[in-house]
């Protein structure tokens, strides 16, 4: 298997073929170990395909030498990190993302790997996001435990975060898409958020390590985000932004998208009132709307959905507490009289805001919501 993997791995090194012809390749040959045999047919090798119009290139690129040194060092990262390489032709491979003409030719994976889960949704919006959405995600997943599902999102600020934190408290499998190599996490605040993740879900990147955070690779991204799920649910989004482009590209994907209405004269969404209007997403008003619209499973009436219990920590009831005594308090008060490094703070801060207990103010100040 490792010589299967070594193999694929080099095959994505090579340039010159984007996913549909990688996904191509792989299918019509088997595998990409398979595909670098052709090389000992010569003239007689890849005749079998059509590659592209520049076909003569790409053939002397597949002829020519492999960056078997460079996938080498790759597999060595990636199994003495634990991380798992799932191909096209894997069974673990996610099953809806397979259907996509552009999926990626490989997936890291660290964590759990079993996203074949019957149901997966999706979820994505706008980083400046207003207080309404934890409300909208808390009440989203209450009206899903019953099923056996997971939540998919993209590990960015705001409303990803709040889906992945909330799913957690709710103890749903939930897996962040990233843009970049798994020896890294961008944003750095969520190298807390990404380690819990991976008790119950777990990280998925197509990159490799040492990979350059480019803003190419964020839209990019975005089609595993929409490919992998059965709906894409955006909560709040302006009319430009990567929820868009995550959205746009689950409609082209077939799947469904429900997108969250606000006041039409909110930046953050006209959105989701641009993708109901142009009938790319149902209006999404709660879970049940939903599981109707999709067909799913209701949760039984006499069995009410489970409640939310937080466990925070000694540090983070300490912080709590002391907001509800002298709220609004700004945040170097809160360091100051607590004694707490304003690095730590943040992160306590964070996890108050997500599970909905504290909101952020003007001027850093923050309040009991």
């Amino acid at each position: 298997m490792s010589e299967e993997i070594l193999y694929a791995i080099a095959f994505t090194m090579l340039p010159g073929f984007n996913e549909r012809q990688r996904k191509n390749m792989i299918e019509h040959y088997g595998s990409a170990l398979a595909i670098y045999n052709q090389r000992e047919k010569k003239n007689e090798a890849f005749t079998s395909i059509n590659l592209a119009s520049t076909n003569l290139v790409q053939k002397n690129i597949l002829l020519g030498p492999w960056p078997l040194k460079e996938a080498s060092s790759e597999l060595n990262f990636i199994t003495k990190h634990n991380i798992q390489c799932i191909s096209l032709k894997d069974s673990r491979y996610p099953n809806r993302l397979l259907h996509c003409e552009d999926a990626p030719t490989l997936l890291y994976v660290k964590g759990n790997e079993n996203f074949n889960l019957p149901y997966l949704i999706s979820i994505v919006g706008t980083r400046q996001h207003t207080v309404q959405v934890n409300r909208i995600i808390k009440e989203l997943m209450e009206g899903l435990t019953h099923l056996n599902m997971g939540i998919i999102s993209g590990m960015a600020l705001g409303v990803d975060a709040i889906a992945h934190q909330t799913a957690l408290n709710y103890k749903i499998p939930t897996w962040g898409v990233l843009a970049h190599g798994l020896d890294q996490m961008y944003p750095m605040e969520h190298r807390k958020l990404a380690i819990e993740l991976m008790q119950n879900g777990g990280l998925i990147t197509e990159s490799r390590k040492e990979s350059i955070i480019l803003p190419y690779y964020f839209p990019k991204r975005n089609r595993i985000v929409a490919g992998i799920s059965d709906a894409t649910i955006v909560v709040e989004t302006a009319l430009k932004g990567g929820s868009m482009i995550t959205a746009n590209l689950a409609f082209d994907y077939n799947r469904e998208v429900f997108a969250v209405p606000g006041k039409i004269h909110d930046s953050k969404s006209k959105g989701c009132l641009a993708l109901i209007k142009r009938n790319k997403a149902h209006l999404y008003h709660d879970a049940e709307n939903l599981l109707e619209a999709l067909g799913w499973p209701l949760a039984e009436k006499n069995s009410p959905p489970k409640e939310l219990e937080f466990t925070f920590s000694p540090e983070i009831k300490t912080v709590l507490a002391h907001i509800e005594a002298h709220g609004p308090i700004h945040r170097e008060l809160i360091a100051n009289e607590l004694k707490i490094n304003a690095s730590k703070l943040s992160n306590l801060l964070l996890s108050l805001e997500m599970t909905g207990e504290i909101q952020l103010l003007a001027g850093n100040r923050y309040a009991l919501r």
